[in-house]
């Protein structure tokens, strides 16, 4: 596996592992031949650590002498040959992989197809998690690779610690990285709070999922004129249960999807939107479910796409289901959010009810009058 940030492209990381061999990785620097080629000089050498994350060893480094790659793009990455000076050589291949294995969703006409389809997920395919997109043209991705970063071990090395420090500073606590829940509660404060993270987000409820997908779709019409469907996507229960170890590594050595258990403490938003999450270090997750699901022979992925002219009708039935902006984002953006939404409703919002009149003067007690009590004499 190799990993190349867009932010440094001349720092190669690459995984290693094999049968019967523990995952080693690499970092390599490139340099251009003159000829179209890149020649690749490994520079340190990383082992495994106890948990399956890779840590740098300087000891190890000298093993790497010696040692050097000759590499040219192509279509799919990158392709060439490996020596040694002792004449040990052999082939190089990088790819993302075969195609062939893309995500055929459902597709309905309807908002009340959808509901009909969401009863059917939870009974028939076993689904228990659900994530909605703006538009069926988007990839099961994390907001990190999206960004141009794949390098889980630089983003734990350096980014998280940088937000973790901030996130003490601004809500005046103190959070223990070596903490799982402490490392999990500042992760879900990064992704809800528009960090790029190797997160997915994901919801118990298939209609959260349908509100995010039509709210995004509804937010960003003027700019994405080309989009025709909402997707939401569902994942069945035996993906989530074999994907839920004690403990994740983010920085694993060989690829991976699993779920990552995230308290709500301090993110009112994550109760709200019956959150769970999904972490990998994988790219492209939707091709590597598709190769998954075939090589065990059992879908635990589905989608369908709604069209997106039903994006009012839907949010405004969701509304009645009390799944708003507002209740999703507590705050005043969340307000907002709802607010701009209603302003796109093809029915006005009730009217808003009316306050109490100003409370009377209170009346006098009879003897203030000047009249005289039954116990006072003349």
């Amino acid at each position: 596996m190799l990993c190349i940030d867009d932010d440094r492209p001349h720092d190669f990381m690459f995984h290693l592992w094999g049968h019967g061999a523990d995952p080693v990785g690499f970092l390599a620097t490139p340099f251009a031949d003159g000829e179209g080629a890149i020649n690749v000089r490994p520079q340190t050498m990383f082992v495994r650590a106890a948990n399956g994350s890779l840590y740098p060893d300087s000891a190890k480094t000298g093993d790497l002498d010696g040692f050097t790659a000759n590499l040219r793009r192509t279509k799919a990455g990158f392709a060439g040959s490996w020596s040694h000076v002792d004449g040990r050589g052999g082939r190089v291949l990088l790819s993302e992989g075969p195609h062939g294995h893309e995500l055929i969703a459902e597709s309905c006409e309807t908002w009340d197809q959808f509901k009909t389809w969401a009863v059917r997920a939870r009974q028939s395919l076993d689904a228990v998690l659900f994530r909605g997109h703006g538009s069926n043209k988007f990839r099961l991705q994390t907001t990190l690779h999206r960004a141009g970063r794949t390098r889980l071990d630089r983003y734990c090395a350096e980014i998280l610690p940088a937000f973790h420090a901030q996130v003490e500073a601004v809500l005046g606590l103190k959070l223990d990285m070596t903490d799982g829940r402490d490392y999990a509660l500042v992760m879900g404060l990064a992704q809800h709070h528009g960090l790029p993270t190797p997160l997915l987000d994901w919801s118990e409820s298939p209609y959260i999922a349908a509100f995010f997908a039509f709210s995004d779709a509804l937010e960003y019409a003027s700019a994405r004129t080309d989009v025709t469907h909402v997707r939401v996507l569902s994942l069945a229960r035996d993906f989530v249960d074999v994907s839920s170890p004690p403990t994740v590594v983010l920085e694993y050595a060989t690829p991976y999807v699993a779920c990552l258990a995230i308290p709500p403490r301090l993110n009112p938003r994550l109760q709200a939107q019956q959150g769970r999450f999904l972490v990998t270090n994988i790219a492209d997750v939707q091709r590597w479910f598709g190769k998954a699901q075939k090589q065990v022979d059992e879908s635990f992925l589905h989608a369908i796409d709604i069209p997106v002219e039903c994006a009012r009708e839907a949010l405004e039935d969701l509304k009645f289901m009390g799944v708003t902006a507002a209740t999703m984002f507590p705050g005043l953006d969340g307000v907002s959010r709802k607010l701009r939404h209603e302003m796109a409703f093809s029915r006005p919002p009730i009217r808003s009810a009316g306050l109490p009149a100003e409370a009377a003067a209170p009346l006098q007690p009879e003897h203030a009058a000047g009249t005289s009590g039954p116990d006072e004499k003349e």
